[in-house]
């Protein structure tokens, strides 16, 4: 749930006044981009969005291949951000969703005119054993390049997921992950897929049919360069899995969610593993800037007074 007020447009508008009318592509046909990202409290009481210049690069890899008739600056999806954060007086944890919707109102009209819309919902912090799961494999195959790109973070492309999702739901299970065409593994229904087997951490390729997850990099990076965990990129079979030591879900709002049980069959000891613990508590450390050594990562928005120029004299 979005806390009160939308930014559409320039403008913070009460939740059922942000309307797309229903005859949009939008809507019709799901013609949108996003981005979801995290903003965060640090150890001392300020707060910043994470990795913001990957996802805004990511949102403009996404417009571009999706051909949206889209514009927008750096400049633009910031100032949408920092505004959903004031207007909503969020001063703790939140998630922040950003989209791109194509407006167009004739037709088969796909292109645009798009509206540019921010919405910011305040998440609690948990701790990693609370978000432990049971998953299965699905027996819906993950969607390709030559269909709908994975890469693009399309609203349209969750349809997939939704289906695996369902389905976990119905059978018993928290979450499903997804086969790709080869039969190798791809990645959970809006997150990707890690596991540590002798004491690698390992994950498919971006040609698996996975989104290039900001935090995937996150945590990659992490385990190689501050807790010096061997790591390997490559095609997956289901049944390694059930053979590995560890194995958890990642993505922006959950940070990571262990996988305890994979088919019924218990990954591992069935519990949170301590490789997943240190990654997790190094990444925790890393976003709050308790861990300073990737401040460079962290983007603080300052309020519009304090971004103007001071008036000439």
């Amino acid at each position: 749930m979005t806390d009160g007020l939308i930014y559409m447009d320039g403008r913070m508008l009460a939740s059922e006044e942000a309307q797309v009318p229903v005859v949009s592509a939008g809507v019709k046909y799901g013609a949108n981009v996003f981005e979801g990202l995290c903003y965060y409290q640090s150890h001392c009481g300020a707060g910043h969005v994470f990795r913001l210049r990957e996802h805004l690069e990511r949102l403009r890899q996404s417009i571009t291949i999706m051909r949206l008739d889209a514009t927008y600056s750096d400049d633009d999806f910031e100032a949408a951000i920092r505004e959903s954060l004031e207007a909503n007086e969020i001063q703790q944890d939140a998630h922040i969703r950003l989209s791109v919707v194509v407006m167009g109102k004739g037709g088969y009209d796909v292109r645009g005119p798009t509206s540019l819309i921010c919405m910011a919902t305040r998440r609690p912090a948990g701790r990693l054993a609370e978000r432990a799961i049971a998953a299965c494999v699905s027996s819906w195959q993950r969607i390709g390049d030559l269909n709908l790109p994975p890469r693009i973070k399309a609203g349209a492309n969750y349809h997939n997921s939704r289906f695996a999702l369902l389905e976990a739901l119905e059978n018993g299970y928290d979450d499903a992950i997804l086969l790709n065409a080869a039969g190798k593994l791809s990645e959970g229904t809006n997150a990707c897929f890690m596991m540590i087997r002798q004491g690698r951490l390992i994950t498919p390729p971006v040609t698996a049919g996975i989104l290039e997850s900001v935090t995937r990099d996150t945590l990659l990076r992490l385990a190689q360069e501050k807790l010096e965990m061997p790591v390997e990129v490559r095609e997956i079979d289901r049944t390694e899995v059930y053979a590995a030591q560890e194995a958890f879900l990642c993505n922006s709002f959950d940070g990571a969610r262990p996988i305890t049980e994979l088919d019924r069959i218990k990954i591992g000891s069935g519990r949170v593993g301590p490789g997943t613990q240190r990654l997790w508590d190094c990444y925790d450390q890393v976003v709050r800037n308790i861990d300073s050594s990737y401040a460079h990562w962290l983007t603080a928005l300052p309020d519009r007074e304090a971004a103007s120029p001071e008036p000439p004299r």
